[in-house]
């Protein structure tokens, strides 16, 4: 939360944080569920233990697909 307060609360930052950590939160419930299973190997081991990795993507994919002003004006 602090990075995202350094790099100010503008839409696109906030849009990031909660829709990474949520997909965070989504994963960790569905790691339980041995959803990896159907990836390869490699997939498995990276994403499978690991929740942060997936987070870490999530947030990397929106940050170069959302557009650099997401402000609604009038």
């Amino acid at each position: 939360m602090q990075m995202i307060a350094a790099c100010g609360f503008n839409q696109r930052n906030i849009t990031i944080a909660s829709l990474s950590l949520a997909v965070g939160v989504g994963f960790t419930a569905a790691s339980e569920q041995d959803i990896w299973s159907i990836f390869p190997e490699i997939v498995q081991d990276v994403f499978g233990g690991n929740v942060v990795a997936v987070v870490f993507v999530v947030a990397m994919l929106l940050s170069y697909a959302l557009p650099e002003n997401m402000e609604v004006t009038h």
